[in-house]
C-alpha cells in the first residue's frame, strides 16, 4: 500500500481496523455512496459490494481513485 505516513491517520486506522480502503477513504471525505457512485459512474449498489470487500475491476478503482481523489491502487492494490 501507499506510504502510511502520507495517510491521515484515521484512514489508516480504519484500514488497520479491517475497514475496506474505498470506504475508510470515502467517509474521511466525508461523501456519501451516491455521491462517490456518481462521480465514478458506477452504480450505488456496486460501490456498496465494492466497500463490503468486493474486488473492483481495474476501471472501477481508477474511476473511484478519481473520485476520491487518490491513487487507484490505493482503492486495489494489487492491480
Amino acid at each position: 500500500m501507499e506510504d502510511m505516513h502520507s495517510i491521515p491517520r484515521a484512514i489508516v486506522e480504519a484500514i488497520e481496523a479491517g475497514i475496506p480502503a474505498t470506504k475508510a477513504f470515502r467517509i474521511y471525505s466525508d461523501k456519501s455512496i451516491p455521491e462517490v457512485a456518481e462521480l465514478a459512474q458506477l452504480e450505488p449498489r456496486r460501490l456498496c459490494l465494492i466497500e463490503a470487500g468486493l474486488r473492483p475491476t481495474r476501471s472501477e478503482a481508477v474511476a473511484i481513485g478519481r473520485a476520491l481523489d487518490i491513487p487507484s491502487r490505493l482503492v486495489a492494490p494489487a492491480l
